[in-house]
């Protein structure tokens, strides 16, 4: 071991007492330092103009992109090899090998003299992060430390993998130049071998775990992961084991055959141990963060815990779909690495892809398929595409070929997953129409769920021309029950639901009762098995809507609800008067966090043609206005009241109604939302009126109107995680960070600036001067 330490502090002498590695350090503590007071200033700027800021440790020093850390590291590849090049070629460049081979001292000593060196300079490099990265105390109120640490961690750890595979190319050559091209050329395609061979199962798993690119981003995000710190160290360890072959090759002058059965010993060796190192069952974790940012919440860890017996999660990956490239073969280690905080909780997980083709059943789909592939057959359309992909068209069947193991055609004939538990029971999560395109932990860990208990079941009542969840028109409720690329569907958020009609009592399983918009009205026999499932503390949504209150008014007479005749009108800018544009009141975000982030973002629930509830307490029931009128965005003439019930609706495209007290109107503001409450033997029933059944439609949920901001689809998920009793969907949020308000002010940006980018560089170098001066007056 001392000698090993004495080669290294020779290195280490060798390095200090040249420009070059002063020269590097100079270059990088400007280089980050240019990078760090960039990052920061953006949000500085961004704090002095009123914008808000949060998890600004993360933002600033972790972030995927363009945060601190992920820039420093990227630009790493360009300082290593420059101090790595000349380790073992400058020896066989001058012929001071020969003096090392015959000195007592073994090859693994001057491998992991000379390693250890570069380690000791890797640290440098680190300290000077460490001493940017303290700007966080003075800078950012509650600075999340430990964050930063495991940054740092990763950081070293790249630094250290970087110089082994330059220490072996340094040992392939004796010109230093062709050794720092080598380590450039090394770098590179580790980076590049995970995209290699994805479509081979075994080899995938090999060139996947081999890519070096993105392995210090969980470190440096706040997850110390044991795979990672394995692989950093494995990889470092296989380098080194490669330049030890070499030198010993040169030195016994073993045979070629001999050299090259020794490499791939150790890759095998390596490979192997990072295979074991990988299987779910044996990682380890450590997060970081203040507030487990990288950990799933704790209502998705119940819900592994109660899974039993292992669990099949198989993807259907159609060719002809959009989200195709998902589940193809090129993706499946990053799809699979999607779960991987349900396997850290739950290992006993296997995956598996089939893939087939078939012409997509919705409209604007099939349209754009037959116009790329016009005058293709399907056949020839798959080939066409396979190759396209890069993937062999024979692994292909018809979706009827998965007709024993799935219903394609009920899926759309999209790309789907089906997680699967030991009895058979199967669940769906899909791929959705949206930017993220795939499912959150909501909406997996909702589909986990329905493996373990039982979820509510939603009934919608029929028969008397209310909303349709089979109708895709704008007043339907397809999107609100049932559309299944629709992230927020009921569907796609543990809720069951089913249709009937009320000439039949209710069935016992039916948990949410929804009633919108009847344009008939009820029999005596439908009221009575209503007041029955009232009676018996079912959970219940009543949406009224525009001249429909006399068909409404029965229904929820029971309950002291009245929906007022005539409509709400309201003033807003650039609308006509029967869009109303309805606010959280305080009491109403009480009731559900989705109500309580509408009024947190200051956007409304829009109700265009809404009539006003009044009620009276009636048998035990509590009453909270959810949803009142005049309250965000409305804008008034100065003899008028925001908003009124107006008894006397008009044309409102070619006529302005006017509050006119004496022929009845009623000022606002009005309740256009009304939440029932009381206790029903052990049970607290939970019933919602709506004055408006539009709100929940399949046009509202995806309405957007300029100066108008809707949140109608947290509105809807809202009302059925509060009637679910919180059960579903799923609440996955996460306590607030702490760390969300900036200390510095644009001004002091220039002496920072001047610190990092001028004094700490000059600093370096006055260091080196220093000891150049001494170098040469000894």
């Amino acid at each position: 071991m001392k000698i090993i330490f004495k080669i290294a502090r020779m290195e280490l002498q060798k390095l200090f007492f040249s420009p070059i590695a002063w020269l590097i350090l100079i270059l990088f503590s400007i280089q980050s330092g240019i990078v760090l007071m960039q990052t920061l200033s953006i949000f500085v700027k961004n704090a002095e103009l009123g914008y808000t800021t949060q998890n600004l440790t993360f933002q600033i020093f972790s972030g995927p992109y363009n945060s601190f850390f992920s820039k420093v590291l990227n630009h790493l590849y360009l300082y290593i090899p420059l101090l790595t090049m000349g380790l073992i070629s400058r020896e066989f460049g001058s012929g001071s090998i020969k003096l090392l081979y015959s000195s007592p001292i073994s090859n693994l000593q001057i491998v992991l003299g000379k390693f250890v060196s570069m380690m000791a300079f890797g640290l440098v490099m680190v300290i000077i992060l460490f001493a940017e990265t303290l700007l966080g105390f003075p800078a950012i109120k509650e600075f999340d430390f430990p964050l930063i640490l495991t940054g740092l961690f990763g950081a070293y750890l790249v630094i250290c993998t970087y110089a082994a595979i330059g220490l072996f190319m340094s040992s392939l050559t004796s010109y230093q130049i062709v050794a720092a091209i080598g380590t450039f050329a090394g770098l590179s395609l580790l980076s590049a071998v995970g995209g290699l061979w994805q479509d081979i199962a075994f080899v995938r798993d090999i060139t996947y775990w081999l890519s070096i690119e993105g392995r210090s981003g969980t470190l440096i995000r706040g997850l110390v992961a044991s795979e990672d710190v394995l692989y950093f160290i494995l990889v470092s360890a296989l380098f080194l084991l490669f330049t030890l072959f070499r030198l010993k090759a040169i030195r016994e002058k073993t045979s070629r055959q001999t050299s090259f059965l020794r490499y791939v010993g150790a890759f095998m060796m390596v490979a192997l141990i990072g295979y074991v190192s990988a299987l779910p069952g044996i990682k380890g974790y450590y997060d970081a963060t203040r507030t487990n940012q990288n950990t799933l919440t704790q209502n998705s860890q119940k819900v592994l815990s109660q899974l039993k017996g292992k669990v099949k999660v198989t993807t259907y990956a159609n060719i002809f779909d959009r989200y195709f490239f998902y589940g193809s073969p090129s993706n499946q280690k990053r799809d699979i690495n999607r779960y991987e905080q349900y396997s850290r909780f739950y290992p006993n997980m296997k995956f598996d892809y089939n893939f087939y083709y078939e012409l997509p059943t919705d409209e604007s789909m099939l349209k754009d398929h037959n116009k790329r592939f016009e005058g293709l057959t399907e056949e020839q359309a798959l080939n066409k595409t396979s190759s396209i992909f890069d993937v062999n068209p024979d692994v292909f069947k018809r979706a009827e070929g998965f007709a024993e193991e799935i219903d394609l055609k009920a899926e759309l004939y999209s790309t789907v997953t089906t997680i699967t538990n030991e009895e058979g029971e199967t669940v769906y999560l899909r791929f959705y129409d949206d930017m993220k395109v795939i499912p959150d932990e909501a909406q997996i860990t909702a589909a986990f769920k329905r493996l373990v208990t039982t979820l509510p079941e939603v009934g919608f009542v029929k028969g008397h021309g209310e909303r349709d969840v089979n109708d895709f028109g704008s007043r339907g409720y397809y999107s609100l029950a049932k559309k299944k690329p629709f992230r927020y569907a009921l569907v796609n958020n543990g809720f069951n639901f089913t249709e009937f009609e009320l000439s039949s009592p209710i069935p016992k399983n039916i948990n949410i009762l929804v009633i919108a918009d009847a344009k008939k009205a009820f029999s005596e026999e439908e009221v009575k098995n209503l007041n029955d499932y009232i009676d018996r503390g079912g959970n219940l949504i009543v949406a009224g809507d525009l001249n429909r209150q006399d068909n409404m008014n029965p229904i929820v007479e029971k309950l002291g609800v009245q929906f007022m005749p005539g409509q709400v009108v309201e003033h807003n800018k650039g609308y006509t008067m029967d869009l109303i544009t309805a606010a959280v009141t305080p009491e109403g975000k009480e009731i559900s966090y989705q109500f309580a982030e509408i009024e947190k973002n200051e956007a409304v629930v829009s109700m265009e043609g809404a009539v006003g509830i009044s009620y009276e307490e009636k048998d035990g029931f509590s009453y909270t206005p959810v949803l009142v009128s005049d309250k965000v965005g409305t804008l008034r003439p100065l003899d008028s009241v925001g908003s009124w019930n107006e008894l006397n609706p008009t044309n409102f495209i070619d006529e302005t109604p006017i509050y006119t007290p004496s022929k009845g109107d009623t000022s606002g503001p009005l309740t256009t939302a009304l939440a029932l409450r009381r206790k029903v033997d052990e049970k607290e029933q939970k019933i919602m009126i709506l004055g408006d059944a539009d709100c929940l439609s399949n046009a509202e949920l995806s309405q957007q109107r300029a100066w108008v901001k809707g949140m109608n689809f947290n509105m809807a998920t809202g009302i059925f995680f509060w009637l679910s009793d919180n059960e579903v969907p799923i609440d996955v949020r996460r306590p607030i960070p702490s760390d969300n308000e900036i200390n510095l002010k644009k001004s002091s940006l220039t002496y920072l600036n001047v610190l990092y980018k001028v004094v700490l560089p000059a600093v370096l170098a006055l260091v080196f001067l220093i000891v150049w001066l001494r170098r040469k007056g000894r």
